[in-house]
This record gives structure tokens, sequence and C-alpha cells, in this order.
């Protein structure tokens, strides 16, 4: 399947996917033809929008496979309707692009990567956060060698969300929402990070919205002796985020208010020393993680090197996710690596 021109269906016109439509707008190669939405007011917006007829919109997605002339479809819809509605696309021949998670499910996440590989096509995963200039940015400064090998991560981000909204009756927010684009960014950075095993406990504040455990404590174990120390949530009081890694050479602390905005400061202390600022994003723009994103996207569509993204890469993080699930209702540390829900489907070229 060659994709000169990529003929996009939108399953969920919500804010993502105008977010994604904002940086495919800018690309020659693509076009959208269609939108699904069971809320007509947001198809009569999209129809306003983007200047599309009458025969583009659908309130279904059976319908709209069987008539718009898409090639891929962008699922942007609640998790728990991701593995019927991937699903769907696979069988009717369309390359999705799903919201993470892939599925709330590994059992599904894998089945879906399976199909996709079965049938030749290109399934991805929306996980844009790791081409934001602040990871760019720090990959960067490890792949240089100036931490060394790094053995000692803190990874903490967590957000005062004081109003629950679809995660409220979700039974794992944060780490289906939340901990697959922390994952994804880590594995960004430390490339080579081989999961082993982890085991994290889950809380809710007192004055948390959430209906279940809003907030996640862990420890994760890297093979070759990396170790992480891991909080994030919805239900801090106010912002926290804080990268900190350390090396047989020193150690980098970066600090901001969210791992989506690329306002960082920056410090690096050598070994035995104290942390001095640092400019890391010197000479680096800030710039819409989701273009560089969907240039790779395109790439792959077309015979091109299979992006960590893709429906089997990002079985490994979805494999971490589900053993830190299985820990937090065991409270045990859970192995990953040796487990074979970490295989993932071996990728093919169409």
């Amino acid at each position: 399947m060659h994709f000169d021109k990529i003929r996009t269906m939108i399953l969920g016109m919500g804010g993502i996917s105008r977010t994604m439509l904002r940086a495919l707008e800018s690309k020659s190669w693509h076009e959208l033809v269609a939108v699904v939405d069971v809320n007509e007011d947001a198809l009569r917006k999209a129809a306003a929008d983007y200047s599309l007829p009458e025969a583009a919109l659908f309130t279904d997605l059976a319908s709209a496979c069987q008539t718009a002339p898409a090639n891929v479809v962008l699922i942007n819809t609640p998790s728990e309707l991701h593995y019927e509605q991937t699903n769907a696309a696979l069988e009717a021949g369309l390359a999705p692009l799903v919201a993470k998670p892939l599925a709330n499910c590994f059992a599904h996440s894998k089945d879906l990567a399976n199909l996709a590989v079965e049938k030749r096509i290109k399934l991805c995963v929306g996980q844009q956060m790791r081409y934001r200039r602040h990871y760019l940015s720090v990959a960067e400064f490890v792949a240089s060698g100036a931490l060394g090998t790094v053995e000692q991560i803190y990874f903490l981000s967590a957000k005062p969300r004081h109003q629950a909204r679809n995660l409220k009756d979700f039974a794992q927010p944060v780490l289906y929402e939340m901990t697959c684009h922390h994952l994804d960014a880590l594995f960004a950075i430390l490339p080579d990070l081989a999961p082993e095993s982890v085991i994290c406990d889950g809380f809710k504040p007192s004055w948390s919205p959430y209906g279940s455990d809003c907030m996640i404590n862990g420890l994760f174990r890297f093979r070759g002796g990396a170790h992480m120390l891991y909080h994030a949530g919805y239900s801090t009081q106010s912002s926290c985020y804080e990268l900190r890694l350390e090396g047989d050479k020193g150690a980098l602390r970066c600090r901001g208010i969210h791992m989506s905005n690329d306002t960082m400061d920056y410090e690096f202390a050598k070994r035995g020393g104290g942390f001095s600022p640092i400019d890391l994003d010197r000479g680096r723009s800030s710039t819409d993680p989701w273009s560089q994103f969907f240039d790779l996207w395109y790439d792959y569509l077309n015979g091109g090197q299979e992006p960590p993204f893709s429906g089997s890469n990002n079985l490994k993080i979805l494999s971490v996710i589900d053993a830190a699930i299985e820990s937090l209702e065991r409270g045990a540390f859970v192995e990953i690596a040796s487990s074979p829900t970490c295989q993932a489907p071996a990728e093919t070229q169409s």
C-alpha cells in the first residue's frame, strides 16, 4: 500500500483532533475527507470550519468506512472504545492512528497489533510528547556522554486537575492516560532501557474528584541495574514536574510546569559537585511536536523506518503498564522483561 496522498477520516471531532489537524493542514500530502461523530453539533462545526460537504459527515463508523474515500483514520475517542473502533478500521483496510492508549486492556492492544501485522496495515499510536523540544534537548545531552551511564532516574509529573471529567470512573486514569506518555518520553531519552520489574502504590487524596486512585508512586527496575523513582497523578495542589537523571559522571535536573510545556529550567552537576544552570535548549526552537510526528508517520506509511509510535513498538510501554497494574493488585514487584506479553509481533513493510 502506497500513500502519496493521505486522505483522512476523523473519528471523534474534539480538541485533540483539531490540534492534529492544525499540524496536518501544512502538509501538502494531506486531505481531510470525512468526519465521524455522534454529536451533530460537532459535525456541523467541522463542516463549517473545514469546508466539508454533507456527504463527508457521518454519525457512525461503519457507514463512513463503506463510503468515505479515506485511506487512514484518526481515532480520538474515549479509550474504552479504541479496541472495537480500531478493529473495525483495520478490517475495513484503513490505517489507524489511535490516541493513546491503544486500548485500555493489554490483551486487546496486542490483538490489534497482531491484526495489523496480519493484514499488512500500518497501525500507529498518537505518542507525540517525545518530539517536544524538552525531550529532544535532554536526549541529545544524554547521548553526548556528559552524564556517563545513567543508573538513577527520578520522574515526577503530576497535575492539579480539580475536575475529573471523562476519567472520573476510569479504573487506572494515571497509568493509562499519563504513564504511557512518561514511559515513551523516557525511552526517547534512554532508548536502550529494558524494563525488568515494577511495583506501584496508588492512592486518592481527600480533595480529589476522581472515583479511583489518581496518584501513583512507583519503583521501576531496568535490565543492567538502572532504577527509577516515579510519581504521577491528577490531584496535586499545584503543578509538579521534575526529571532528574544521574550517571557515573554527573547529574541533570530538569524542572518545569508540565511535560507538555517547553519552558524548562536545567541544571547540571559534575560528579560530586553542585548544580549550576545550563541552557540545553539553546539553538532549538519550540515547535509543534505533531509536525515532526506526522512527517515520520507519513514516511512510515510509505515504506520508511518503523517509528517508536507504531502499534508493535507501543506494546513495550503497555506491557510495563500492565505489570504496574498487576503490582498494584498484588502489592509486590512484578516481572516484565521475561514475560511473553513483552514480545511484540514482527512489523511488516507493505
